[in-house]
This record gives structure tokens, sequence and C-alpha cells, in this order.
């Protein structure tokens, strides 16, 4: 039996490399808000109250989530810092909302999600007071060309907030795009931002 001879190196053993260091949190003051990475002890009885209401689950589209404090709490530790964030929106150090931010690292392409909880709260006057900081913070501080939000068509609460806005275009209306809670085919309308500003293409959205 001929003896074996390897022709290029062995791979090191995982353990011999350094672990990488863990992404830094978001961490974002802004018009009175404060915009931060999540964490499990952020979870309080409030915070399971509204993110199971029926309007959030409405807006998002998503069926009964039946969230209770341990797995919501497991959700959020789920959010690894670099290919998913979860940032919370606080209003004098209450939790009232959410951005989630879905990456695609080769392709520097980030999809928003957001949601505000605390119907106390205006929601248009919450995205306009945050979202100029979050893009800003994805496009400057985590090296994001693009970033895509999908809203339903029949989520008006959530379309009002693209009217005459200068950081977000509309790019498309994907008709029949997926169901919604009542059964029926529902349009998804998609809005995009770009790292370096406005594209002369690009068209404003009208309700």
């Amino acid at each position: 039996m001929s003896e074996v001879r390897w022709t290029f190196p062995p791979m090191p053993h995982p353990a011999a490399h350094a672990p990488a260091a863990p992404p830094a949190p978001v961490q974002i003051a802004t018009h009175g808000f404060v915009l931060r990475t999540l964490l499990p002890a952020d979870v309080t009885a409030r915070f399971v109250q509204w993110i199971n209401a029926p309007a959030m689950r409405a807006g998002l589209n998503l069926p009964p989530l039946g969230f209770d404090a341990a797995r919501l709490r497991q959700f959020i530790a789920g959010f690894d810092g670099r290919r998913n964030h979860i940032i919370g929106i606080f209003a004098e150090e209450l939790l009232i909302g959410f951005y989630t931010v879905d990456v695609n690292l080769t392709h520097k392409v980030g999809v928003l999600t957001a949601g505000i909880g605390d119907t106390g709260q205006e929601r248009r006057k919450v995205y306009w007071g945050t979202i100029d900081a979050l893009l800003d913070h994805f496009f400057i501080y985590r090296d994001l060309d693009k970033m895509v939000a999908r809203v339903l068509a029949g989520n008006t609460a959530m379309l009002f907030n693209f009217v005459d806005n200068g950081r977000f275009f509309h790019e498309a209306r994907l008709r029949q795009e997926c169901l919604g809670q009542d059964g029926r085919r529902q349009d998804v309308l998609v809005f995009a931002a770009f790292r370096e500003g406005e594209r002369p293409q690009g068209e404003n959205y009208r309700p």
C-alpha cells in the first residue's frame, strides 16, 4: 500500500482561530427618540401585550404569534446583529416600537420592517422622527447601499408614512403577492432608499 502524502497543508482546527468580535449594537438618539439594539432583558409584560395585539399582526400580516415573555426573549436573542437586527424605538425610556432589518451582506441590501405598538404615540411622528437617522446609520456604519420596505397595499397607516417621503421611493407594485389575513390575495408595494441619495428615476408614492 503506497504511502499517502498531502500536497496541501491541513486545515487548522476552528479552535485555533480567535472568535470574531461581536458586532457593535445600534445606539442612536434622534428627535427625542432612542433607537437601540433590543436585548432579551428588554422584554416586559407591556411589550408582550402589544406585540401580540391584533393591530400589530394585521399591519405585518402575521398569524397569531402567541408570544409569552420566555418565547419573546428567545426570539430577540436570535438576531445576530450582522445578518439581522431588531432595534427598539424608545420614547422617554419606554419601548414603543421596533424596526427589524434583514441584511444581504453580499449585495449590501437591507429589508426593513417596522411596528409601533404603543397606541399613545402618533405613528407618523415616530417614523418620521426616526427613519432618517436609522437609514444613515446603516448606510454609513453598516456599509449598506440600499434599504427596501415592503408594505401591504391595504396597510394605509404604514403607507401614509411614504407620502412625500424624500428618502424612500416607490419602486414597484407586486400584484397579488401574498395572502392577507382574510384569505384574499394582497398587493405589496415596494419602496427603496439609497445610500447615494435620490435617484432621478425615483418617484414619490401617491395614494
